[in-house]
Protein backbone atom coordinates (compact mmCIF):
# COMPACT_ATOMS: atom_id res chain seq x y z
CA UNK A 1 0.00 0.00 0.00
CA UNK A 2 2.50 2.63 1.01
CA UNK A 3 4.59 1.66 -2.62
CA UNK A 4 1.39 2.35 -4.43
CA UNK A 5 0.77 5.22 -2.91
CA UNK A 6 3.97 6.47 -3.47
CA UNK A 7 3.33 5.53 -7.11
CA UNK A 8 0.29 7.55 -7.26
CA UNK A 9 2.41 10.90 -5.75
CA UNK A 10 4.90 10.19 -8.52
CA UNK A 11 2.54 11.36 -11.70
CA UNK A 12 -0.68 12.95 -9.90
CA UNK A 13 -3.82 12.66 -11.91
CA UNK A 14 -6.58 11.28 -12.93
CA UNK A 15 -7.02 7.79 -15.50
CA UNK A 16 -10.48 7.57 -17.24
CA UNK A 17 -11.35 4.77 -19.16
CA UNK A 18 -10.50 4.86 -23.12
CA UNK A 19 -13.55 3.30 -24.84
CA UNK A 20 -13.14 2.19 -28.29
CA UNK A 21 -16.76 1.37 -29.66
CA UNK A 22 -18.69 2.15 -26.89
CA UNK A 23 -20.34 5.49 -27.08
CA UNK A 24 -19.68 6.41 -23.28
CA UNK A 25 -16.64 6.18 -21.12
CA UNK A 26 -16.08 6.60 -16.82
CA UNK A 27 -14.88 10.46 -16.78
CA UNK A 28 -13.37 10.69 -13.32
CA UNK A 29 -12.29 14.13 -12.74
CA UNK A 30 -11.00 13.91 -9.58
CA UNK A 31 -8.33 12.17 -7.43
CA UNK A 32 -7.74 14.14 -4.26
CA UNK A 33 -10.39 12.50 -2.52
CA UNK A 34 -8.76 8.93 -3.13
CA UNK A 35 -4.93 10.42 -2.31
CA UNK A 36 -6.80 11.46 1.43
CA UNK A 37 -8.26 8.01 1.63
CA UNK A 38 -5.00 6.24 0.76
CA UNK A 39 -3.52 8.51 3.26
CA UNK A 40 -5.39 8.25 6.07
CA UNK A 41 -5.53 4.38 6.14
CA UNK A 42 -1.98 4.59 6.31
CA UNK A 43 -1.67 6.67 8.83
CA UNK A 44 -4.70 4.40 11.06
CA UNK A 45 -2.40 1.27 9.96
CA UNK A 46 1.33 2.54 10.42
CA UNK A 47 0.43 4.78 12.68
CA UNK A 48 3.02 7.27 11.30
CA UNK A 49 1.87 10.98 11.29
CA UNK A 50 3.52 11.94 7.77
CA UNK A 51 0.55 10.20 6.24
CA UNK A 52 -2.00 12.11 8.60
CA UNK A 53 -0.53 15.44 7.45
CA UNK A 54 -0.59 14.27 3.67
CA UNK A 55 -4.44 13.08 4.30
CA UNK A 56 -5.22 16.32 5.55
CA UNK A 57 -3.54 17.94 2.88
CA UNK A 58 -5.40 16.12 0.31
CA UNK A 59 -8.41 16.45 2.21
CA UNK A 60 -8.17 20.53 2.28
CA UNK A 61 -8.12 20.35 -1.86
CA UNK A 62 -11.65 19.34 -2.19
CA UNK A 63 -14.04 20.01 0.86
CA UNK A 64 -17.21 19.14 -0.65
CA UNK A 65 -17.94 16.43 -3.64
CA UNK A 66 -18.65 18.60 -6.45
CA UNK A 67 -21.77 16.92 -7.40
CA UNK A 68 -22.96 18.00 -4.27
CA UNK A 69 -22.44 21.89 -4.92
CA UNK A 70 -23.02 21.86 -8.71
CA UNK A 71 -26.23 19.13 -8.78
CA UNK A 72 -24.96 17.86 -11.73
CA UNK A 73 -21.90 15.72 -13.61
CA UNK A 74 -20.87 13.71 -16.31
CA UNK A 75 -20.81 9.59 -16.00
CA UNK A 76 -18.86 8.84 -13.09
CA UNK A 77 -16.89 12.59 -12.79
CA UNK A 78 -17.01 12.72 -9.16
CA UNK A 79 -16.24 9.39 -8.75
CA UNK A 80 -16.87 7.97 -5.62
CA UNK A 81 -19.69 9.90 -5.25
CA UNK A 82 -19.08 9.92 -1.12
CA UNK A 83 -15.37 11.15 0.18
CA UNK A 84 -15.12 7.96 2.70
CA UNK A 85 -11.57 10.28 3.52
CA UNK A 86 -12.92 13.17 5.56
CA UNK A 87 -15.05 10.85 7.90
CA UNK A 88 -11.48 8.89 8.54
CA UNK A 89 -9.71 12.13 9.19
CA UNK A 90 -11.89 13.60 11.15
CA UNK A 91 -11.65 10.44 13.17
CA UNK A 92 -8.07 9.95 13.82
CA UNK A 93 -7.13 13.91 14.32
CA UNK A 94 -7.29 16.45 17.03
CA UNK A 95 -10.22 18.78 17.77
CA UNK A 96 -9.60 21.37 15.75
CA UNK A 97 -8.66 19.35 12.64
CA UNK A 98 -12.06 17.03 13.42
CA UNK A 99 -14.02 19.80 13.61
CA UNK A 100 -12.66 20.86 10.64
CA UNK A 101 -13.65 18.27 8.60
CA UNK A 102 -16.90 17.39 9.94
CA UNK A 103 -17.67 20.82 8.43
CA UNK A 104 -16.84 19.40 5.02
CA UNK A 105 -19.37 16.77 6.22
CA UNK A 106 -21.72 19.04 6.89
CA UNK A 107 -21.54 21.18 4.08
CA UNK A 108 -22.54 19.02 1.48
CA UNK A 109 -25.23 17.74 3.49
CA UNK A 110 -26.39 20.91 3.81
CA UNK A 111 -26.15 21.29 -0.02
CA UNK A 112 -28.67 18.24 -0.55
CA UNK A 113 -30.57 19.39 2.63
CA UNK A 114 -31.66 22.94 0.54
CA UNK A 115 -32.85 20.94 -2.64
CA UNK A 116 -34.54 18.32 -1.06
CA UNK A 117 -36.66 19.99 1.15
CA UNK A 118 -38.05 21.60 -1.62
CA UNK A 119 -40.11 18.29 -2.96
CA UNK A 120 -42.21 16.16 -1.11
CA UNK A 121 -39.55 13.40 -0.98
CA UNK A 122 -36.57 15.36 0.54
CA UNK A 123 -34.59 14.58 -2.39
CA UNK A 124 -31.91 16.57 -3.41
CA UNK A 125 -29.89 14.23 -5.13
CA UNK A 126 -29.45 14.86 -9.23
CA UNK A 127 -31.24 12.26 -11.70
CA UNK A 128 -27.90 11.85 -13.14
CA UNK A 129 -27.15 8.54 -14.85
CA UNK A 130 -26.66 5.98 -11.38
CA UNK A 131 -28.63 8.75 -9.33
CA UNK A 132 -28.96 5.26 -7.30
CA UNK A 133 -25.39 5.49 -6.27
CA UNK A 134 -25.61 9.56 -5.44
CA UNK A 135 -28.41 8.16 -2.93
CA UNK A 136 -26.41 5.38 -1.57
CA UNK A 137 -23.53 8.04 -1.07
CA UNK A 138 -25.82 10.90 0.49
CA UNK A 139 -27.04 8.29 3.12
CA UNK A 140 -23.81 7.29 4.14
CA UNK A 141 -22.28 10.85 4.12
CA UNK A 142 -25.46 11.89 6.55
CA UNK A 143 -24.92 8.16 8.21
CA UNK A 144 -21.21 9.09 9.49
CA UNK A 145 -21.76 12.70 9.74
CA UNK A 146 -23.85 11.87 13.20
CA UNK A 147 -22.02 8.78 14.13
CA UNK A 148 -19.10 12.01 14.66
CA UNK A 149 -21.37 14.44 15.97
CA UNK A 150 -24.46 12.94 17.36
CA UNK A 151 -26.33 15.89 15.75
CA UNK A 152 -29.38 13.73 14.25
CA UNK A 153 -31.00 17.12 12.57
CA UNK A 154 -30.77 14.85 8.99
CA UNK A 155 -32.28 12.13 10.62
CA UNK A 156 -35.48 13.03 8.43
CA UNK A 157 -33.27 13.35 4.98
CA UNK A 158 -31.48 10.19 6.00
CA UNK A 159 -35.35 8.52 6.55
CA UNK A 160 -36.23 9.41 3.18
CA UNK A 161 -33.43 8.78 1.23
CA UNK A 162 -33.51 5.03 2.76
CA UNK A 163 -37.10 5.08 1.54
CA UNK A 164 -36.72 6.47 -1.69
CA UNK A 165 -34.64 3.23 -2.18
CA UNK A 166 -37.24 0.79 -0.99
CA UNK A 167 -40.08 2.11 -2.88
CA UNK A 168 -41.09 5.98 -1.51
CA UNK A 169 -41.00 7.47 -5.01
CA UNK A 170 -42.93 8.28 -7.60
CA UNK A 171 -42.93 4.52 -9.28
CA UNK A 172 -43.58 2.98 -6.08
CA UNK A 173 -41.36 0.29 -6.54
CA UNK A 174 -38.08 -0.49 -4.47
CA UNK A 175 -34.58 0.38 -6.78
CA UNK A 176 -33.20 -3.32 -5.09
CA UNK A 177 -33.82 -5.78 -6.93
CA UNK A 178 -35.83 -9.09 -4.91
CA UNK A 179 -35.95 -6.59 -2.23
CA UNK A 180 -38.35 -6.57 -0.08
CA UNK A 181 -39.38 -10.20 -1.49
CA UNK A 182 -43.32 -9.50 -0.89
CA UNK A 183 -42.83 -5.70 -2.97
CA UNK A 184 -42.32 -4.21 -6.35
CA UNK A 185 -39.05 -4.16 -7.11
CA UNK A 186 -37.10 -4.76 -10.60
CA UNK A 187 -38.10 -7.79 -12.42
CA UNK A 188 -36.76 -7.36 -15.58
CA UNK A 189 -32.99 -5.90 -15.13
CA UNK A 190 -30.28 -4.65 -18.02
CA UNK A 191 -28.47 -7.87 -17.15
CA UNK A 192 -27.27 -10.76 -19.39
CA UNK A 193 -27.41 -12.93 -16.84
CA UNK A 194 -31.68 -12.64 -16.27
CA UNK A 195 -32.11 -11.83 -19.76
CA UNK A 196 -30.69 -14.58 -21.65
CA UNK A 197 -30.49 -17.74 -18.63
CA UNK A 198 -33.09 -16.52 -16.50
CA UNK A 199 -30.63 -16.43 -13.13
CA UNK A 200 -31.57 -14.78 -10.16
CA UNK A 201 -29.87 -11.03 -9.16
CA UNK A 202 -31.41 -10.42 -5.87
CA UNK A 203 -29.61 -7.81 -4.14
CA UNK A 204 -28.17 -5.55 -6.95
CA UNK A 205 -29.17 -2.16 -7.03
CA UNK A 206 -30.54 -0.70 -10.33
CA UNK A 207 -29.30 2.36 -11.67
CA UNK A 208 -31.75 4.63 -10.77
CA UNK A 209 -34.29 7.42 -12.14
CA UNK A 210 -32.61 9.92 -14.69
CA UNK A 211 -33.98 13.21 -16.19
CA UNK A 212 -36.08 12.89 -19.15
CA UNK A 213 -33.63 14.79 -20.99
CA UNK A 214 -30.84 12.64 -20.34
CA UNK A 215 -32.88 9.28 -21.37
CA UNK A 216 -33.90 11.01 -24.55
CA UNK A 217 -30.32 11.30 -25.76
CA UNK A 218 -28.63 8.20 -24.82
CA UNK A 219 -27.74 5.71 -27.72
CA UNK A 220 -29.26 2.29 -27.64
CA UNK A 221 -31.89 2.68 -25.32
CA UNK A 222 -34.83 0.77 -26.37
CA UNK A 223 -38.11 -0.35 -24.48
CA UNK A 224 -38.52 -4.39 -25.01
CA UNK A 225 -41.92 -4.04 -23.44
CA UNK A 226 -44.87 -1.72 -22.54
CA UNK A 227 -43.85 0.56 -19.38
CA UNK A 228 -45.96 -0.29 -16.62
CA UNK A 229 -45.25 3.05 -14.89
CA UNK A 230 -45.96 5.15 -17.87
CA UNK A 231 -49.12 7.45 -15.95
CA UNK A 232 -46.19 8.59 -13.51
CA UNK A 233 -43.22 9.20 -15.71
CA UNK A 234 -42.28 12.99 -15.95
CA UNK A 235 -39.67 15.35 -17.84
CA UNK A 236 -38.28 15.34 -14.44
CA UNK A 237 -37.40 11.83 -14.18
CA UNK A 238 -37.74 8.58 -15.89
CA UNK A 239 -37.63 5.17 -14.17
CA UNK A 240 -38.08 1.86 -16.55
CA UNK A 241 -38.26 -1.92 -15.64
CA UNK A 242 -37.49 -3.13 -18.61
CA UNK A 243 -34.02 -4.99 -19.71
CA UNK A 244 -33.75 -2.40 -22.67
CA UNK A 245 -33.21 0.25 -20.35
CA UNK A 246 -29.52 0.25 -19.25
CA UNK A 247 -29.33 3.84 -17.92
CA UNK A 248 -32.37 3.41 -14.90
CA UNK A 249 -32.22 -0.33 -14.66
CA UNK A 250 -28.38 -1.98 -14.91
CA UNK A 251 -27.41 -2.94 -11.72
CA UNK A 252 -24.26 -2.13 -10.65
CA UNK A 253 -21.54 -3.02 -8.63
CA UNK A 254 -20.25 0.29 -7.10
CA UNK A 255 -23.89 1.20 -6.32
CA UNK A 256 -24.40 -2.72 -4.76
CA UNK A 257 -21.49 -2.31 -2.44
CA UNK A 258 -22.07 0.91 -1.48
CA UNK A 259 -25.73 0.07 0.05
CA UNK A 260 -24.60 -2.90 1.48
Amino acid sequence: AADAFAYAKSDPGVCQTASFLAPYFYEEDNYVDDMELAAAELFRLSNDSTYLTEAIYWGELEPVIPWMIRNDARHYQWYPFVNLGHFRVAQLSEPSVKAEFIGYLKRGIEYLHDRGSKNGFYMGVPFIWCSNNLVAAALTQIHLYAELTGDRQFAEMEAALRDWLFGCNPWGTSMIVGYPRNGDTPVDPHSAFTALYGYCIDGGVVDGPVYASIFNRLRGLRLVNEDEYAEVQSDLGVYHDDYGDYSTNEPTMDGTASLT
